[in-house]
């Protein structure tokens, strides 16, 4: 077996002298081959457009297509499964996983491309040379503003305002063109179309900030804030987050526990709570003639935050027949006595 070089070819930016003409039958039926047959490798346009390796990346990948072509034993096992066997193409050119598992689908559409000979005038447009010394640190990745680069390539597949083309440089790009004649396998220019891949970045960050805001969120919202006290004849206490939202709700009285669960107040608003705790004890009767403290600590609640539980007791007390109620509110200190 050869001995593998990742240095030995390159995509070369150097004008060649080879054209493809506007309308060429033959580089369509190539062409439309090429695509059917990087299909049966699960290669589809869309995953080459999404995602584009940089240009040493390109040639990495490329030398790595070359040695398995020139490698029957190699090329015959990707063919025979369809697939790259990752971990032996890793072994036997020292490629890492990682970039044979992340350019799959632009590896085996090399390997395709350079293994067929049907695809002779394809594979003529593509622009390959051997590295020279000079060009062993050098790379053409473009510096200017992507927006003012105009691509040209063989048309993989077009449709009303864009096309995807195969540049002689290795890349499978997306470009704007509403060009009303177009063919497959013609030549095309544009500039490119942004996709996803343009955007993931904006979309990684925003998900990024997403992520840390639900996890504050959550954080705050299960974090107990304020703990409120009803003494009954055994305590119930409320644990309530900075949003005046139910935590837990708990009494070391067995039975206050079993009624606190089948009221099912986690969750609820403060004031929803206890006043559906003490709508459910005067409905059974079970609320003293005396005086009920209730004991605010940790953080004081606002003046308007148990408004419901004062009006239940008001309209309560405006009954003649109803049993009066009473209770007392120790917010924090200050006290205030509700007994309408």
């Amino acid at each position: 077996m050869d001995v593998f070089s990742k240095d030995k070819y390159i995509f070369s930016s150097r004008p060649k002298i080879k054209v493809v003409k506007d309308i060429d039958f033959y580089y369509g039926k190539q062409i439309s081959l090429f695509v059917k047959e990087l299909r049966l490798y699960g290669v589809t346009n869309k995953s080459l457009i999404s995602r584009a390796p940089k240009y040493e990346t390109r040639n990495y990948l490329l030398n790595i297509a070359l040695f398995v072509v020139e490698n029957k034993a190699v090329f015959e096992d990707i063919v025979s499964k369809r697939d790259i066997q990752i971990s032996k193409l890793s072994r036997v050119t020292g490629a890492s996983r990682s970039i044979i598992e992340n350019w799959r689908d632009y590896l085996i559409s090399y390997i395709v491309l350079f293994s067929n000979p049907n695809y002779i005038k394809i594979r003529e447009y593509i622009n390959i040379q051997e590295r020279t010394v000079d060009e062993s640190g050098m790379s053409t990745d473009v510096k200017l503003n992507q927006n003012d680069i105009e691509y040209a390539g063989i048309s993989i597949k077009n449709e009303k305002k864009y096309s995807d083309i195969l540049t002689s440089m290795g890349e499978f790009i997306r470009i704007k063109n509403s060009d009303l004649n177009k063919k497959i396998g013609q030549e095309l220019r544009g500039k490119e179309k942004k996709t996803f891949k343009h955007y993931s970045k904006i979309v990684a960050c925003l998900a990024s900030v997403i992520i840390i805001a639900s996890s504050v969120a959550i954080y705050m919202y299960n974090q107990n804030y304020t703990t409120l006290v009803v003494n009954l004849n055994a305590k119930v206490v409320f644990e309530m987050n900075r949003f005046n939202r139910i935590n837990e709700a708990y009494s070391q009285n067995a039975n206050n526990q079993n009624m606190l669960d089948n009221l099912k107040v986690q969750h609820d608003n403060v004031d929803d709570g206890v006043t559906k705790l003490f709508k459910y004890l005067n409905e059974q009767k079970k609320l003293s003639d005396k005086d009920i403290l209730l004991v605010v600590s940790g953080h004081k609640l606002d003046d308007d935050d148990l408004q419901k539980l004062e009006q239940y007791i008001r309209d309560n007390n405006e009954q003649k027949d109803n049993k009066k109620i009473k209770i007392t509110i120790n917010n924090m200190g200050n006290e205030k006595k509700i007994d309408y």
